[in-house]
């Protein structure tokens, strides 16, 4: 069995592989259950900015110059928490690859200047 979930954007295929679909909006405590029924999502927290207030949805507003691009357009954001749980999962080993891209940037800041991303990741 497989799981591909393109967290905050529409469905898509790249490379022959189905992502599903992730733009129900949250908000400041949020469980979303999917259409298919084999994943679900959490959120919480409150953005203290106006840039990322509204559904916690974000869209890449320059050009990305890689192959499959569309993979890297949109983001869900989590000011605190944002989790997902594989409903799907059979016993068994599984290959996990997550995919991290920073896409949001304003008034001209750069990777480099806003600062470390921290990331607690827990596999079960």
């Amino acid at each position: 069995s497989s799981l591909f979930i393109n967290c905050g954007g529409t469905q898509l295929v790249v490379n022959g592989t189905t992502y599903e679909a992730d733009i129900e909006p949250s908000g400041e405590s949020t469980y979303y259950h999917s259409a298919g029924g084999n994943w679900a999502m959490t959120s919480t927290g409150v953005f203290m900015d106006t840039v990322t207030a509204g559904p916690f949805l974000v869209a890449n507003k320059s050009r990305l110059l890689m192959s499959n691009p569309t993979l890297y357009m949109t983001a869900r954001v989590a000011p605190i928490m944002l989790t997902y749980y594989g409903l799907c999962m059979q016993k068994g080993d599984y290959t996990v690859q997550l995919h991290f891209s920073e896409i949001i940037f304003t008034n001209d800041q750069t990777f480099s200047s806003l600062g470390e991303r921290v990331f607690d990741v827990f596999i079960q």
